[in-house]
C-alpha cells in the first residue's frame, strides 16, 4: 500500500511539473491589451515636446517600429550610444521611427540642448520634463531602449548602451 502511495505521489508530481511547464511556454494571450513598459505590453503612449519645440506623440507612429530610448547628457554610457543612435536613424529612420527621450527631470533643458548640437544630432529629441515618461516606462537604469512593433507593442528591452547593429538586429522583423 504505500509503494501504491509513493507512486501515485510521483506520478501526479510528474504531471503537475510537465503542465506547468507548458503553462509557462504559452504566450499570454492577452498581455497585448495590457499598457505597461513589459515586454509583450502596448507600449504607454507619450506626447512630449522636441527640442524644436514640436509636439511628438508616440502613438503618432503606429503602423512604424519604434525605437525609443532613454538618455541624460551626464551619462557615460548615454554618450557613448548616442553616435550609435544617430547612425541608425541616417541608416534606417525611414522604415523605423527613432525617438531620444531625455530625462529632463534628471538633467536640465540647457544640458540636453547642448549636448544634441555638439553631436549634430539630426535624431528626434524629446524632452520628458515632467517626468511622465520616466513613470509610465519605469526606468531605472539608463541608457534604456524599447524596440517597439508596428502595432504598438514592447517586444524588445534593452538596459545600457546600443549601438547601430545590435538596433539593425532587433528592428530587422520590422523593417
Amino acid at each position: 500500500m504505500r509503494k501504491w502511495l509513493v507512486v501515485l505521489l510521483l506520478l501526479a508530481a510528474t504531471g503537475y511539473g510537465l503542465w506547468d511547464a507548458m503553462a509557462a511556454e504559452k504566450p499570454n494571450e492577452t498581455s497585448e491589451t495590457e499598457i505597461g513598459p513589459e515586454i509583450g505590453h502596448a507600449a504607454p503612449d507619450l506626447a512630449l515636446p522636441t527640442l524644436g519645440g514640436e509636439p511628438v506623440k508616440l502613438s503618432d507612429w503606429r503602423g512604424k517600429a519604434v525605437v525609443l530610448n532613454f538618455w541624460t547628457s551626464w551619462c557615460p554610457p548615454c554618450k557613448e550610444e548616442m553616435p550609435e543612435l544617430e547612425k541608425f536613424y541616417k541608416q534606417h529612420g525611414h522604415e523605423v521611427a527613432v525617438l531620444a527621450v531625455h530625462l529632463t527631470t534628471r538633467d536640465t533643458l540647457d544640458n540636453a540642448e547642448r549636448f544634441a548640437k555638439s553631436r549634430n544630432l539630426t535624431l528626434p529629441v524629446a524632452l520628458d520634463v515632467r517626468g511622465e515618461a520616466f513613470y509610465h516606462y519605469r526606468v531605472q537604469t539608463i541608457p534604456t531602449t524599447y524596440i517597439i512593433d508596428p502595432n504598438g507593442v514592447i517586444r524588445k528591452k534593452i538596459v545600457g548602451p546600443v549601438t547601430a547593429a545590435r538596433l539593425e538586429n532587433a528592428t530587422a522583423l520590422f523593417r
